[in-house]
Order: structure tokens, then C-alpha cells, then sequence
């Protein structure tokens, strides 16, 4: 198992993935994780950054959804798994092939922290929520 991050060098053509300039083969280049590649004045950049993740725009809007929830529905295991991947893509260790399915799964989650917490109607109106449920199955089998 390779150990990431790194420094390494070049074994064949690749781009640099902060200023997608092309690395020649023997360059050195700065492994951030697989399939994430950064030049060497990029890979400067990278790897002086502190590893503290601070709050991005992915981040920071699973976190304010997740506000939108009681308080216990943050400890979930969900709920930690999709902060993780939230950091991952604001940090870019995710490769650009791997955005896609990434996202997909913290909407998952979050539509299954929604579904574990729905909010609370004064009326309790069961065709709505059944029509609810029936859409949300809808959207998770086509994939949208």
C-alpha cells in the first residue's frame, strides 16, 4: 500500500492537477493521494499547507443542512462518513474521476439523515407522506 502524500518521480506523462500544465516523465511530482499529481512548484504549495482541514464550501454546506437537524443526528455514522467526504473533495485529495460518485453519496446520506429525522407536521397527513417516500425511492433508483 502506497503511503500518500509524497514526493516521487514522474514515470510517464501527466498533469499537474492545480495548473493542469504537463509533467514530462523523471519530473518530480508531489503524490497528494492516488490519481491527484501536483508539479513541483504546485506540490511546494501542497505540501507546506497545514493539515487542518478548514471549513470549505462543500464542508460548509453539509454542516449547515446537518443544522437543520436535531443535535443528535450529527453523531451519527452518516453523518461523519459525508463530513469526511466533504473534506476530502474541499481538500482535493479526491480525483477528478471519483467527484461524481462522491457527491452522490453524501446527497445519499443526506437523504437518509431526512428520512431518519422528516420534520414534524402538526397534521398528521399520511397520503403526503407516502407521496414523500414514494418520490425519494423514485430519485435514489434513478440516480438523480
Amino acid at each position: 500500500m502506497a503511503n500518500y502524500p509524497r514526493w516521487d518521480s514522474s514515470t510517464g506523462p501527466v498533469r499537474c492537477c492545480a495548473c493542469r500544465q504537463p509533467i514530462p516523465p523523471g519530473s518530480d511530482i508531489y503524490l497528494k493521494s492516488k490519481g491527484v499529481y501536483y508539479c513541483a512548484d504546485c506540490g511546494l504549495v501542497a505540501s507546506a499547507a497545514p493539515e487542518e482541514v478548514k471549513a470549505g464550501g462543500i464542508e460548509e454546506g453539509f454542516i449547515k443542512d446537518l443544522a437543520t437537524f436535531p443535535d443528535v443526528a450529527a453523531d451519527l455514522t452518516l453523518a461523519k462518513a459525508a463530513l469526511y467526504m466533504c473534506r476530502q473533495l474541499d481538500c482535493g485529495e479526491v480525483s477528478p474521476r471519483e467527484v461524481t460518485q462522491y457527491t452522490r453519496e453524501i446527497r445519499l446520506n443526506l437523504l437518509q439523515i431526512r428520512d431518519l429525522y422528516p420534520e414534524v407536521d402538526d397534521a398528521d397527513d399520511t397520503e403526503s407522506r407516502r407521496e414523500k417516500l414514494q418520490e425519494r425511492r423514485r430519485r435514489e433508483q434513478g440516480g438523480i
